[in-house]
């Protein structure tokens, strides 16, 4: 690149040849210097040559230098224009201000070192005035090519100017629309003005509702950010305003919404409907069970009579026929009983207290009359655990769960069965362990199901309620059971018990 196109480029125009030799002189070492005799020559010289700065004596012959200086600036606006005049001259200075729109006037004669700094200083200008319009073509074109509206109006609501996408919008052309104010298409003034100065972050109010009325009758809703801009020469605030159409998502918004409610409605008769469903279906499984249950007593009641007349003086034939009456109708009034239970269930209400385990589980060991040399416990001791529950339902819950291990490890020379309690981040938990027959571990997600048995009943007796009844139970304290097992190594039933404001920790004996 040749340096001289690095340099500032200078034009001093003067009548005087001496002033011109003496301006070169002095400064062709730092600038790229060029001279004129007159105003004219200085114009046809610019017309050829492009140049940084330009300056210009004041006194000269056919042009002045406030008339070649106006020239200059409405022909070439970007040079940086400088005046040299004298003391007296100061009404020929206010005219090329006014005039040549001058960056400085220096006054003769001329400091050298002055006039040097001057010259820089309006090359720094230049650079900044020409970076400066680099900087506006560049957003006059992302102005004019944005897909979204964007208008520059003031702070009276007079629109200053509009991109393309704008008169799009609104649907007018851009001479009618700058003719407008804004507040003629809003369909409110005092709420927008409101909402944007909650919503200002610094110099910018981002993302604020607005709702357009088109004079073809159109109503548009829109989202606009608003950014202020300054002021104008003229004085008023001026803002950039970038609209978004969104017209198609709030109408779907609407949609969505009215879909919503009329899926809570149907949802909420539909649920009603099962609910209603449920109560009868309860009463009808209470009431048949219920009823089931007098006949039942009577045929075991008469059963056992029958038996002990056949022990005196009847056949074996007629024995075990009593025998097999006796009992099934006894396996069917357990089931009554089990169902009786599993119906109550949903209908009582909770009544939780801190329960000791080691006590409740006792009362249970009691209950079911247990053949302690058969049988070895590890439990807990008194008042070292305690469990956030309903009594009642607690025991009921442990009595199935202890009667299942008691059960199942009956052919076992030495059964055991341990009770433990570990915490967790989601509560208490119970867990019960024995060495009976197990299970297939595959299939232990039907273990607590009604009626779902994983052993026949020529193996081990039940009504296939119990479980469920614990399952049941654990729901209705918003907890949790699950079981793990090995066929031919035992079982362990767990029973989580959440936590309820602080409730339901571990309590150690101190």
């Amino acid at each position: 690149m040749n340096m001289d196109d690095q340099r500032i480029k200078v034009l001093y125009v003067d009548d005087e040849e001496g002033n011109l030799m003496a301006f070169r002189a002095s400064f062709r070492r730092d600038f790229d210097v060029h001279v004129a005799h007159s105003g004219a020559e200085g114009i046809a010289f610019l017309e050829q040559n492009t140049v940084h700065v330009v300056i210009s004596d004041q006194r000269m012959p056919m042009m002045s230098g406030a008339e070649f200086l106006a020239t200059v600036k409405a022909r070439w606006p970007r040079i940086v224009r400088l005046l040299l005049t004298g003391f007296s001259d100061i009404e020929a200075v206010v005219d090329a201000i006014n005039r040549g729109g001058i960056h400085a006037y220096i006054t003769k004669p001329w400091d050298p070192t002055d006039l040097k700094l001057r010259i820089e200083q309006a090359h720094e200008v230049h650079i900044l005035r020409e970076e400066r319009e680099r900087l506006f073509d560049r957003y006059r074109q992302v102005f004019d090519s944005s897909g979204d509206p964007i208008v520059i109006l003031d702070d009276k609501g007079t629109l200053r100017e509009l991109n393309t996408a704008a008169q799009q919008l609104i649907g007018l052309d851009r001479a009618s629309l700058l003719l407008a104010n804004a507040t003629s298409f809003l369909t409110e003034t005092g709420g927008l003005v409101r909402r944007m100065r909650a919503n200002r972050k610094g110099t910018t109010c981002p993302n604020v509702d607005i709702t357009l009325h088109t004079p073809d009758g159109r109503t548009i809703d829109c989202l606009v950010t608003a950014s202020y801009l300054g002021r104008s020469p003229e004085g008023p605030s001026l803002y950039q305003a970038m609209i978004k159409d969104i017209s198609d998502r709030k109408q779907e918004e609407s949609r969505l919404r009215k879909l919503n409610s009329d899926l809570d409605k149907r949802v909420a008769v539909r649920t009603q409907q099962l609910m209603d469903a449920l109560d009868d279906l309860g009463a009808f499984s209470y009431s048949v069970a219920h009823d089931l249950r007098s006949p039942l007593k009577n045929i075991k009641v008469l059963s056992d009579h029958l038996g002990s007349l056949l022990a005196i003086g009847g056949n074996e034939d007629e024995k075990d026929i009593s025998h097999r009456i006796h009992k099934g109708t006894s396996r069917l009034i357990a089931l009554v009983d089990d169902l009786l239970r599993f119906a109550r269930t949903d209908s009582q209400k909770l009544e939780c207290e801190d329960v000791d385990l080691a006590e409740i589980i006792g009362e249970c060991i009691r209950d079911i009359a247990i053949d302690h040399d058969h049988v070895e416990f590890a439990l807990p001791g008194a008042g070292q655990f305690s469990v956030h529950a309903d009594r009642a339902m607690l025991k009921v819950a442990l009595n199935n769960l202890l009667a299942n291990a008691i059960k199942f490890t009956r052919g076992r020379s030495a059964a055991r069965i341990e009770v433990g309690v570990n915490a967790d981040e989601e509560g208490t938990v119970v867990w019960m362990k024995d060495n009976g027959v197990g299970f297939d571990n595959a299939k232990k997600d039907m273990v607590f199901g009604v009626f779902k048995r994983l052993h026949s009943t020529s193996q081990f007796e039940g009504t296939g309620i119990g479980l469920a009844l614990v399952n049941r139970i654990m729901n209705k304290h918003a907890g949790s059971c699950w079981a793990e097992g090995t066929e031919d190594e035992g079982a362990t039933f767990f029973l989580r018990f959440p936590h309820q404001q602080g409730t339901n920790t571990v309590r150690l004996a101190s």
